[in-house]
């Protein structure tokens, strides 16, 4: 009896992992290396740009590098030129896309 209850209670906390782990990972992500970001409102206007799009979770501009991270959702899609469409709409332009597995 005790070996059924440790198992049951083994399985169960399998399961829990793998929906804590699926809640993690609810969201792709995008890295892209911009050319001309110098200042807060830079990254704002990139920021405000993006988060009209459905398919965005979050976004997080990174001025000292020159890079934007793109979280996309699981569900949604996103492609490479849409992106450099957005990004070139704010008056800078890309110098690379890549994505995040």
């Amino acid at each position: 009896m005790k070996k059924i209850y440790l198992f049951i209670t083994l399985v169960l906390f399998c399961f829990s992992l793998n929906i804590n782990a699926n809640e993690k990972n609810d969201f792709k992500e995008v890295h892209v290396s911009v050319n001309g970001l110098v200042c807060d409102f830079c990254a704002q206007s990139i920021e405000k740009l993006f988060k009209k799009e459905e398919a965005v979770q979050d976004i997080d501009v990174d001025l000292k590098m020159g890079m934007v991270t793109i979280h996309i959702k699981s569900d949604a899609i996103m492609d490479d030129v849409k992106i450099t469409e957005l990004i070139t709409q704010s008056g800078y332009s890309v110098e690379g896309i890549h994505r995040v597995q």
